[in-house]
């Protein structure tokens, strides 16, 4: 269960780190306080028995050197309970970290060594990622998943803290007055009479498109009017009796579909794969689907494409275009279907 609690923090800290857009840090340093959960190594040494799950509190001091680059100093203070239900073991824990920052978010990877006193006293390694979650403007949550080993003893202990940062430093600049001589303002100049210099009607200082076409119609902003217009393109390939491999790859066709869905960046295909009715119904299955991902990884591998807006499915002998049973339409049912849709803007011409 712990190390299900460790893993699951640290697989969230590490995705927000990537998917979480962050501005870069305007501050210089940062002092925090914070509740700690502590987990002892079963192994580590204590006068009864060993140590296990404990409590602490402390606080830090960090600084920004770099975007990238910051240090802080920590203290905390434990409360570890012991394993064989004795009295428990306090002490502090004193140390200093290097911390790195993921492309200038509040997302980072820190290291350092720290000094805990105990029972006994414990020289430690750790290694943990941490966030800093913007509040407002000065407060920021503080959240972080450490590792701390000590060498000398070889146990690990883990850590799970949360805490609250003010920070501090890197105010914006105040504006330098210009005590420069100023010139001498201009003689006002006549106002020149209203132009429409591209004639569509609407004088130049109201208008916020120069030089529209003639035969466009605009709106009151001297803009072309636009409408808006569905188009779509289809594709249909046969393959031969039993087989999935594409006769024709630089098809007109294939080229059509895929010159469609370039010029329309947002749009999304299905590619479905179709059979005769012609022998085994799960063996058709199977090759309406190769039919389907084979016409796929042409899009992408010749044409181009991105591979996450094609998707495929087969439907075997289940939708057959003709179902009479004849030679002629089973060639026509040996297929894939793929239609694309699209909005496309088209001017509206006087």
């Amino acid at each position: 269960m712990k190390k299900t609690l460790l893993t699951s923090f640290m697989t969230a800290s590490l995705l927000s780190s990537f998917t979480v857009t962050a501005a870069p840090p305007d501050y210089e340093g940062w002092a925090a306080g914070f509740a700690e959960w502590y987990n002892a190594d079963n192994d580590k040494p204590e006068p009864l028995g060993g140590l296990e799950d404990g409590e602490g509190f402390g606080l830090e001091l960090g600084i920004r050197l770099t975007p990238s680059w910051g240090t802080r100093l920590e203290w905390s203070h434990l409360n570890i309970d012991s394993q064989a239900g004795f009295d428990d073991e306090s002490g502090d824990r004193l140390g200093i970290d290097a911390l790195y920052f993921f492309d200038q978010k509040a997302t980072y990877l820190f290291a350092g060594v720290k000094h805990e006193s105990l029972d006994e006293n414990y020289k430690l390694v750790n290694l943990g990622i941490g966030r800093h979650w913007t509040l407002n403007d000065r407060w920021k949550l503080v959240s972080e998943l450490a590792a701390y080993h000590d060498f000398g003893e070889d146990f690990t202990d883990y850590g799970i803290k949360l805490g609250l940062a003010y920070r501090f430093g890197a105010t914006s600049p105040a504006p330098i007055a210009d005590t420069r001589p100023q010139p001498m303002p201009a003689a006002p100049q006549p106002t020149p009479e209203p132009t429409d210099s591209d004639g569509d009607g609407v004088m130049d200082d109201q208008d916020r498109c120069a030089n529209t076409p003639p035969e466009d119609k605009v709106d009151a902003n001297g803009c072309s009017i636009f409408t808006q217009e569905r188009v779509q393109q289809q594709m249909d390939i046969l393959f031969a009796n039993d087989s999935y491999e594409i006769r024709n790859p630089d098809s007109s066709e294939l080229r059509a579909f895929a010159d469609f869905m370039k010029r329309f960046p947002n749009t999304e295909a299905v590619i479905e794969g179709h059979t005769s009715t012609v022998g085994d119904t799960a063996y058709n299955q199977q090759l309406s689907e190769k039919r389907a991902n084979a016409v796929k990884e042409l899009l992408v591998s010749q044409f181009g494409l991105s591979a996450d807006r094609l998707s495929t499915i087969g439907y075997g002998e289940l939708r057959p275009l003709d179902p009479a049973n004849t030679a002629e339409a089973h060639r026509r049912n040996r297929r894939i279907e793929a239609v694309v849709s699209a909005i496309k803007e088209v001017k509206v011409t006087k």
